[in-house]
């Protein structure tokens, strides 16, 4: 009973070692210095297919993703910020990798021309 409890534990460990995952950073940069974007909502698509709605946490970190191995494009958008794409994202088999995308806030009237454009 202790072997199959074993070889069970095993076999659980390799399957879990192979995911693989992306961790998306929102951030803006001041002067060269990342600033943690906190407490804002976010859309985020992947590939132009996958959509999800995360918030940011006072470090910035929006979401760990799983995703398949193979190369991505990673689109955010929210009202307040200029929308940020960062191409050729490359998720490697067990591997989780970092992802801080730098967003550049708009000004007022940028804010109002993108809801008119919606």
């Amino acid at each position: 009973m202790k072997h199959l409890i074993l070889v069970s534990f095993l076999t659980l460990s390799v399957c879990v070692a192979k995911a693989q995952c992306i961790r998306i950073y929102v951030a803006e940069k001041v002067k060269e210095v990342e600033i943690p974007i906190e407490r804002r909502d976010f859309e985020i698509t992947i590939n132009d297919t996958m959509k999800l709605n995360l918030t940011s946490g006072n470090n910035g970190l929006l979401g760990r993703i799983s995703l398949d191995k193979g190369t991505y494009k990673v689109m955010i958008q929210n009202p307040e910020y200029a929308d940020a794409i960062m191409k050729d994202v490359v998720v490697e088999e067990s591997r989780s990798n970092n992802l801080t995308i730098n967003v550049v806030p708009l000004t007022a009237a940028q804010i109002e021309e993108k809801k008119k454009a919606k």
